[in-house]
């Protein structure tokens, strides 16, 4: 069984990178400067480009929330998604997530499905790791995987470009239990209304 299934989005119709790059007010997301330091798990979610993505939140999610409707389709009714995606920045010289894991480790159920979204070029090193093995993607790609039960991470960067990413879960309703653990990147207790939300 393939570790990943690849769907499909239109850009034209879902500019997600378009209106990241009017938010973070730069040129090129890959050209994003490469890093002094190798972030860690305590550091992979301060940069200043993530305080203005979450600053920015309220513009970013109508968008967010088209995609996550053309993904799932009829199925939306059947499942929540997570209030606000999780954005990641593969700097050059650097870590996107500090460690690698299974989101089960930190209070995740199993039952979720994790979709991760790249805004720019994914390849080599600069790329997402499921199972060991690099997924390479490009704008326009959404990789759909296990990530309470994949193995997952990423290394240092060493391309010419940055990565620039979102991702997100979703659960079946009839599979969600209230869940008063928090999450890692915003300690968010795993609940309708904080973590998750009705599409």
């Amino acid at each position: 069984m393939a570790a990943y299934k690849r769907l499909r989005y239109d850009v034209e119709k879902i500019p997600l990178a378009e209106l990241v790059r009017e938010v973070m007010a730069v040129d090129d997301l890959a050209g994003l400067a490469p890093s002094d330091r190798v972030a860690t798990r305590e550091t992979d979610q301060s940069t200043p480009y993530h305080r203005r993505f979450y600053d920015n939140i309220d513009v970013i999610a109508p968008l967010y929330r088209k995609l996550a409707q053309e993904l799932l389709g009829r199925a939306a009714e059947r499942h929540y998604i997570q209030r606000v995606p999780t954005f990641r920045v593969h700097l050059r010289n650097s870590l996107a997530v500090g460690e690698w894991h299974r989101d089960s480790d930190f209070g995740h159920d199993p039952a979720e499905v994790n979709y991760w979204v790249p805004l720019t070029r994914a390849y080599g090193n600069n790329t997402l790791w499921i199972d060991r093995e690099p997924v390479h993607a490009e704008y326009g790609d959404v990789i759909v995987f296990d990530g309470a039960g994949s193995w997952h991470g990423n290394v240092v960067n060493d391309t010419e470009i940055s990565r620039v990413s979102m991702d997100f879960r979703t659960i079946p309703r009839d599979h969600y239990r209230p869940n008063d653990k928090t999450s890692v990147s915003f300690g968010m207790p795993f609940l309708l209304g904080d973590y998750w939300d009705i599409l």
